[in-house]
């Protein structure tokens, strides 16, 4: 559709041409009414010619020219490819350098750390060689000083027999010092336990001092407690004969009231049918008299006596009391 078009702005623009050329005067010129058809057909083929032939030349600068347009179009194809790779050349070019620098930069400081590292080893082993120099000159020190106590060992291995290396002389200064330290370890615990027993013994002497000193006091203390009693006991002489006398009766009425207890546990058992383990505690002769009085007292109110006649009595004191109020029998 646009080709159609694009011949018809050229053929319009070839006869703009012709006309150009020709000029208007020469078609004023010619009066194409005032000819015969013959000759206005050739000057129509004439023109026509004209215009095909500058048609034929505007097709062919056309086709230069799209032909030229084409090449240009190319190049400028080719060139933007070429950019277009020069750049992605160099982007990749500029990772790659970027990369390269990362690794760089990595690597440079792991140098750095490894020559950091490596310093400090190089301090640290010039501070040891130092220590094992210093050690070293010590030692050597050491065997020169070492040296007079070989000689003098040497010396002695040459005027007694009891050794023959200088290693026998060694292990018997070994074996002397272990006892050495064996003893004085020894008296060091007996000194311990000196210190320990003579504290005891201060405890002990102090102790007795103490002691002896509270037992005076305690003497001092009842030797004048026994001198104000014994001021008492002049004070109170008549008083404690007193004393004696109402104990002496007390414990004469406690006799009398003892015998008549067994007396009477004596005729209780005596007379009693029920047979009971003899005891000597007035106590429980007291409660078998009790018993037995109480036994009396149900025999005889079961058996029914006069109603006039007064019930027996119940305890030894009622019975005791009732012989007492009644008249004697003829």
């Amino acid at each position: 559709v646009g080709r159609p078009f694009s011949l018809r702005r050229q053929q319009a623009a070839a006869m703009e041409e012709i006309g150009h050329v020709h000029g208007t005067g020469a078609v004023s010129q010619m009066n194409l009414e005032d000819v015969s058809p013959a000759t206005r057909l050739l000057e129509k083929r004439r023109q026509m010619f004209e215009v095909q032939e500058a048609l034929e030349t505007q097709k062919e600068e056309f086709a230069r020219r799209e032909e030229l347009f084409k090449r240009r179009e190319e190049a400028l194809r080719k060139q933007d490819l070429e950019l277009q790779q020069q750049l992605i050349r160099f982007n990749k070019f500029l990772q790659e350098n970027d990369s390269k620098t990362a690794r760089a930069e990595k690597k440079a400081a792991e140098e750095i750390k490894l020559r950091e590292q490596k310093e400090r080893e190089i301090q640290e082993l010039t501070v040891q060689a130092e220590e094992l120099t210093k050690s070293k000159d010590q030692k050597k020190a050491e065997l020169d000083k070492n040296l007079v106590y070989e000689k003098y060992l040497l010396a002695v291995l040459e005027e007694s027999d009891d050794f023959v290396e200088i290693q026998d002389i060694l292990k018997r200064y070994q074996t002397l010092q272990a006892h050495n330290r064996d003893l004085q370890g020894k008296a060091a615990e007996v000194a311990n336990l000196n210190d320990v027993y003579r504290g005891q013994l201060h405890e002990y002497t102090k102790t007795g001092q103490d002691t002896k000193l509270k037992g005076h006091n305690e003497i001092a203390h009842l030797q004048k407690k026994w001198e104000e009693n014994q001021l008492d006991s002049l004070v109170a002489g008549g008083s404690r004969e007193r004393m004696l006398e109402e104990s002496a009766e007390r414990v004469l009425e406690y006799g009398k009231c003892g015998m008549v207890i067994s007396n009477l546990y004596d005729r209780a058992r005596a007379r009693s049918k029920v047979k009971t383990s003899f005891s000597m505690d007035q106590i429980d002769q007291l409660r078998a008299v009790g018993d037995f009085v109480r036994d009396l007292q149900f025999i005889v109110n079961s058996r029914g006596k006069d109603p006039g006649e007064k019930p027996a009595p119940a305890t030894i004191k009622e019975a005791t009391a009732a012989a007492t109020e009644a008249p004697p029998k003829p």
